[in-house]
């Protein structure tokens, strides 16, 4: 137990490593032995995050002398381990929110400030163990997920070395202690998110989304920076934790939440504000969600890593890990904040129903749930919030794998094979039309039980994990008295229900209609006709080796298992 604790600054450096590793031209040219690195070292990092999980679980501490110590806290709750003004502060704001406390903390000197010096260093509570231990699970299943999907893509390594890039700045970010060095964590997502979105860049449309995604998401990350200096400029500090000069200081809090600033808000309001532009970029909320949809372009474990499980996620985690200060003020900031959640889970979910591509409904839906989060965090409702952003990671991450397996096997058909032969992105968007497809449960039953699983999940069904997230956060809409926001995220609910059932239906039962197929019709020709990724292969990783195998029954088929694939030995 102690070993994990101590070791936990490990956990993002061993994605990074194999970043590095895979960089390196000896390993970078046998896709098999980068592929398995990066797999061996997430499986590594998951160990680490689990044995922290557990430490935490059972309230060890790790103390500045390296000792661990167990410490349970109170029937009171977390607050009076803070001592007694954590817990009158909490009184005279009528918020009773208060972290816990931090069980590892370690900083080091980074840079001379004058008198004093800029700390940096981890920050491990039990919210931060959690999110670890999701984002490893997660990402590990993906990259072995990618490990047949991309077999046979000549730019395999780096996608393996990009992917593991982006885990490393995500568990990084949730680690962070302090807000300078989540910045930073955030930023590397940002360029992992433009390379990976942009990952087939012979596409006029793939790049396009790339630099899109890229610009946008800066927007809201200027405004957080300004949010920072400002914060910096009022507390002298961007430290997490109680102690007079860091972020959750009651002192601090109470001086930001009464003291005037700019345009008649109190500082608390203008710096929560200002984060919470970050959260509505990265996290995809009204009006700066413009970007997600198109991320669809990008491979399909790229939309399921970033644009489902993690990426999008760290808005929400942005405002939960810096919410005493939105609790700081009159409450101006947490209304806000309700307002845009609850707008984005609507609106996201009325534009699903119209849907037709099978990654941009559940695209759609992640906007949705986003909001969702949002929204709850905005009521109040921390507990729920943080529960859904980690119920939803993982069955949002199932569906797009299985949207992934879906197309797989639709690109593997005969007449999309024609079309694949004449236009290769036409016949992608082709293959990802649900009207093209029906009754692939008799064809790919694996997939359609696990594809399931995750359909109810999403629609809110009782006994899987997104009904009783999703039911938290209905709950303290009710506790609380936000009507509003319960009336619409309850419309927002049916309708995520409505249309993952018409998907479900469509794809899975019915008639296979793949044999006639509605063709797209692509107006924009590959910026590199004659690139080598697109002779005799899917931008997927399916060459036609494969796909004549498949082609001979005329109909979808289960996607093969990794020990099938010619590209791991």
């Amino acid at each position: 137990m102690g070993f994990f604790l101590e070791y936990a600054w490990l956990i993002p450096l061993f994605p990074l490593l194999g970043c590095i590793l895979i960089t390196l031209p000896p390993i970078r040219q046998q896709k098999w032995l980068s592929a398995w690195l990066a797999i061996g070292l997430m499986v590594i990092a998951v160990v680490f995050a689990l044995g922290l999980f557990a430490g935490v679980v059972q309230g060890a501490h790790l103390l500045p002398d390296g000792s661990v110590e167990i410490m349970h806290a109170d029937e009171h709750g977390a607050a009076e381990s803070h001592g007694e003004a954590a817990a009158e502060h909490a009184e005279a704001h009528d918020t009773g929110f208060v972290f816990p406390e931090a069980n590892v903390v370690r900083r080091i000197a980074w840079a001379p400030t004058g008198t004093s010096s800029f700390n940096m260093g981890i920050y491990i509570d039990p919210i931060a163990a959690t999110m670890l231990v999701m984002v490893t699970i997660t990402s590990t299943c993906i990259h072995l997920f990618s490990l047949g999907y991309m077999a046979a893509h000549t730019r395999q390594s780096r996608f393996f070395s990009f992917i593991s890039l982006f885990t490393a700045a995500m568990l990084l970010m949730v680690m962070a202690g302090d807000l300078l060095l989540f910045f930073i964590a955030w930023e590397v997502m940002g360029l992992c998110s433009y390379l990976l979105i942009g990952f087939l860049f012979e596409r006029p449309q793939a790049y396009r989304a790339g630099l899109k995604a890229f610009i946008t998401t800066r927007i809201g990350d200027v405004l957080m920076l300004i949010g920072l200096v400002y914060l910096y400029t009022q507390a002298g500090s961007l430290e997490f934790g109680m102690a007079t000069g860091q972020l959750f200081n009651p002192e601090l809090l109470e001086h930001l939440g009464s003291t005037i600033g700019v345009m008649g808000l109190s500082h608390a309001t203008a710096i929560a504000l200002l984060i919470f532009c970050g959260t509505v970029g990265k996290s995809a909320q009204f009006p700066l969600h413009v970007w997600l949809p198109d991320a669809m372009e990008g491979p399909t474990p790229v939309s399921a890593l970033i644009h489902a499980a993690t990426m999008v996620s760290a808005g929400v985690y942005l405002v939960g890990r810096t919410y005493p200060l939105f609790t700081a003020d009159d409450g101006s900031a947490l209304a806000i904040v309700a307002f845009i959640g609850a707008f984005t889970a609507l609106f996201a979910a009325l534009i699903a129903v119209s849907q037709f591509d099978i990654k941009r409904i559940l695209a759609y839906s992640t906007l949705s749930q986003l909001g969702f989060m949002v929204a709850a965090l905005g009521i109040g409702g921390w507990v729920a919030g943080m529960f859904h952003l980690l119920t939803h990671a993982f069955f949002k991450a199932l569906l797009f794998l299985g949207s992934g397996s879906v197309i797989h096997a639709m690109e593997a058909t005969p007449a999309i094979e024609k079309i694949h032969h004449r236009d290769e992105y036409a016949a992608q968007q082709t293959a990802q039309d649900i009207r093209n497809m029906g009754d692939l449960r008799r064809f790919m039953p694996w997939t359609f039980w696990t594809y399931t699983a995750g359909y109810l999940a999403l629609a809110g069904v009782i006994p899987f994990a997104g009904f009783w997230s999703k039911d938290e956060i209905l709950v303290d809409a009710l506790k609380h008295g936000a009507w509003v926001v319960l009336i619409v995220l309850v419309l927002a609910s049916f309708l995520t229900a409505f249309y993952m059932t018409r998907q479900w239906r469509t794809v899975f039962f019915g008639t296979y209609r793949g044999d006639d197929p509605i063709e797209y019709h692509n107006t924009e020709p590959a910026a590199y006709p004659d690139h080598d990724d697109h002779h005799g292969m899917h931008h997927n990783g399916h060459d036609d080796e494969h796909h004549g195998q498949h082609s001979s029954h005329g109909h979808p088929h289960e996607s093969p298992g990794l020990s099938s694939s010619r590209w791991l030995f």
